[in-house]
């Protein structure tokens, strides 16, 4: 192994790393000579500068903005599990009173809950009215079933009790995590 190298911009930012026995440096300005130490620590680490021809290591982040960066990543966590719970569907006991039969609720299934509830408040609608939807019993068998005006109906206000409730819990814990004070309260608010 050569010389290192540390290619710069004219912010100080690296860009690139050179050695003259393995990776020579092109005929290119801007090329500052580091130890074999310096590239490691470099290469360990991001955020190495060149100032004034001198390698600057980055600063460490303060409490303050680590607990930022803990909050956003528990935040988009939090925002993942709910869109994961709010897909996995629901269950409701329109079809049988005291009956729990499980619904979609895939993006897909909600655009075709939403088309039947609608289509059954249609005008001229006939008390015969019925659509099959996609449901499955307590044993877990799927199915298309007849649900009557009223049936579909109350199921999709079962499907906005659930989304809404998942909304809602996701709305209360991204407040806890906002409001946490340490990265160990935040990373303790959790979808589970």
């Amino acid at each position: 192994m050569g010389q290192k190298y540390a290619v710069y911009a004219a912010d100080g930012t690296i860009s690139a790393f050179y050695d003259s026995v393995d990776n020579p440096p092109p005929g290119i300005s801007n090329l500052l000579g580091i130890s074999d130490a310096d590239w490691q620590c470099c290469i360990a680490t991001q955020g190495y500068r060149v100032v004034n021809d001198q390698l600057v290591a980055p600063v460490a982040p303060t409490l303050g903005a680590l607990l930022v960066l803990a909050q956003t990543a528990q935040v988009q966590m939090v925002d993942a599990e709910c869109a994961a719970a709010i897909v996995s569907g629901f269950s409701c006991d329109a079809l049988v009173s005291g009956t729990p039969y499980t619904y979609p609720a895939k993006m897909t299934d909600q655009a075709n809950l939403s088309s039947s509830v609608l289509a059954s408040l249609l005008p001229g609608t006939g008390t015969d009215w019925s659509t099959p939807f996609w449901c499955a019993d307590e044993a877990g068998v799927w199915a298309y079933r007849l649900h009557t005006a009223a049936q579909i109906q109350a199921v999709g206000v079962c499907g906005k009790a659930a989304i809404s409730g998942f909304i809602g819990r996701k709305i209360v814990l991204e407040g806890q995590i906002m409001a946490a004070t340490s990265l160990e309260a935040v990373q303790a608010v959790v979808w589970s």
